[in-house]
């Protein structure tokens, strides 16, 4: 039997893997610009919610929908759409 310490693994020298992304669920959420932030609609759980940044807004949404769900945050996925 071959203990952790006696398997040998290998490397590919100089190839780098794009991370894979595997989601439980994807959300298409709806964004809005507002005087100071951005309103987040989330349709599909009947959620809202609000982000000050735009770089916010991704995961501002995704902690919504894994707090009313139940979904854990690392399997939910976003498509975001800008209403004017």
């Amino acid at each position: 039997m071959a203990t952790l310490s006696m398997v040998r693994t290998r490397r590919q020298s100089g190839v780098r893997r794009a991370p894979r992304i595997n989601f439980g669920q994807c959300f298409g959420i709806e964004i809005e610009r507002e005087s100071d932030g951005w309103l987040i609609r989330i349709p599909e759980i009947g959620g809202e919610t609000y982000a000050r940044r735009r770089e916010a807004i991704e995961v501002v949404a995704r902690e919504c929908i894994a707090a009313r769900t139940g979904i854990p945050n690392g399997y939910i996925g976003v498509i975001a759409t800008e209403i004017s």
